[in-house]
């Protein structure tokens, strides 16, 4: 049943992080590494480092939520 919610949190925080990552990732000025006209290069490769980072960072919370979890268990 634990792992059933850490599961769900997991989604849920790479749900919500990948809009957050994406909109801050979006404020910095990639159009300097870029060619002109290479808007939609910028935009898939923001949206994939958006998910990459997401992913990280609910990652790195279910590990930790397991660990507390076995900790307080034993």
């Amino acid at each position: 049943m634990i792992e059933k919610l850490i599961i769900m949190w997991f989604f849920f925080i790479l749900i919500g992080f990948t809009p957050l990552t994406y909109k801050a990732l979006m404020a910095l000025d990639f159009s300097k590494f870029f060619r002109r006209n290479s808007t939609w290069q910028i935009k898939f490769l923001m949206t994939f480092i958006s998910m990459a980072l997401a992913f990280i960072i609910a990652f790195a919370f279910s590990v930790v939520l397991e660990k507390i979890i076995f900790i307080a268990n034993n």
